[in-house]
């Protein structure tokens, strides 16, 4: 055989190991009639593809958290860094579920944890030393690290599991950073009245209109304001979080009477949870831990940029929704709007047509445009206020 022949083979070889992945059975065929030895089928893949898998497995776990335990009765484990250790079990008929970073604990004591339902008892922060007696920025820094390893790999149908990351979200979101406390106690403001056991009241459909809340100072003071809920120009009030998104939990769109007093409560008074807005703080987790997700909401003025071809030059219009359905823009020209989940379609009266997605955070739709003439191009909207008032 002569040295081209010895290289058109080795080809010939290589072109059907690669369709053994596609049709090995007439691969083989072909190879046995040619008197040309193999191994396993598996074998002549991976010859092509040295361990592109496993490198791909590690990879994948390598942004994972490391867990030590994993049962339906103990869950423990550290971040990838180590730099935080988690664990979760039943203690004396309560669950509790810590985290030890930075010389503190942060301790969740949960009356009961289902698929559905949190009952939080009470929150602690266990320092080492008095100096270390708050939520740092550092702390917010590798607890996030650690929410964004385990969303990977949590089972949320596993109740230790899921509160774990539940715990981590409302330590991250709802705590705010410098916060300095012993204990929130959600259990004791309850037998005191000072917040009512009945769970959370959703205020989805309150979205653009005006409320009031009343709460108190630490001295029994009692004070009263109001604010459109949702409105994005108010930082969204009445969202269970913090403003209208919030790092990690970009999808929720919950609407709480109780978040909405906590919300206009820590206006007048700052984030301290055991400060002047305490009972407000611990009234707001039950709906922060438990409330649905509201359906999403359009109404209000948004600001469209959008371009033909979707490469030319960019334009911005001003458009306004109607409760009607009905929508203008800032050039004067207006149509129809329509909203299916999270699919919103606007058509002008002229025929052009913008088909667009909502994100998750129900602040900006990004979509294609066609005009009555059929030209095509990209649209971002992005929502300003709930007002239909200019």
């Amino acid at each position: 055989m002569q040295p081209n022949q010895k290289t058109s083979r080795k080809l010939k070889v290589l072109v059907i190991a690669l369709a053994m992945q596609i049709v090995p059975a007439y691969a083989q065929t072909y190879l046995n009639a040619a008197g040309i030895e193999t191994s396993s089928e598996q074998d002549n893949i991976n010859a092509i593809k040295p361990d592109n898998q496993e490198k791909a497995d590690a990879k994948l776990q390598e942004t994972k958290a490391v867990f030590l335990e994993r049962s339906s009765e103990a869950v423990s484990g550290n971040s990838r860094n180590q730099a935080v250790v988690f664990s979760a079990g039943k203690v004396l008929g309560k669950i509790q579920i810590s985290y030890l970073l930075n010389g503190k604990e942060f301790l969740f004591i949960y009356d009961a944890i289902s698929f559905n339902k949190k009952q939080l008892n009470s929150i602690q922060l266990i320092p080492d030393s008095i100096e270390q007696n708050r939520k740092t920025g550092d702390d917010d820094t590798e607890l996030s690290l650690l929410y964004n390893e385990l969303d990977k790999d949590i089972n949320q149908l596993a109740p230790l599991e899921a509160g774990i990351l539940s715990s981590l979200d409302l330590l991250i979101n709802m705590v705010p950073k410098d916060a300095s406390f012993d204990k929130i106690d959600l259990q004791a403001a309850k037998e005191k009245g000072l917040i009512q056991p009945k769970a959370f009241t959703n205020i989805c459909s309150q979205r653009g209109k005006v409320r009031i809340a009343t709460y108190n100072s630490l001295f029994g003071s009692d004070y009263s304001s109001t604010r459109t809920v949702g409105n994005p120009a108010s930082d969204c009030p009445g969202r269970c979080g913090t403003g209208c998104t919030q790092p990690l939990q970009e999808n929720k769109r919950q609407y709480t009477s109780a978040c909405f007093v906590h919300d206009l409560c820590t206006l007048r008074f700052g984030d301290n949870p055991v400060g002047d807005c305490s009972d407000e703080f611990v009234d707001a987790a039950d709906g922060y831990l438990n409330a649905p997700n509201c359906a999403f909401y359009v109404i209000g003025r948004w600001e469209s940029q959008y371009n033909w071809l979707c490469k030319g030059t960019t334009h911005t219009a001003t458009v306004t929704l109607y409760s009607n359905h009905r929508f203008r823009d800032s050039y004067g020209r207006g149509g129809t709007w329509q909203l299916t989940a999270n699919k919103i379609i606007r058509t002008y009266d002229g025929g052009a047509k913008y088909t667009g997605t909502l994100e998750a955070t129900n602040m900006k739709a990004t979509g294609t445009m066609i005009s009555a003439s059929g030209a095509t191009g990209c649209f971002t909207d992005t929502y300003l206020t709930t007002s239909t008032t200019h």
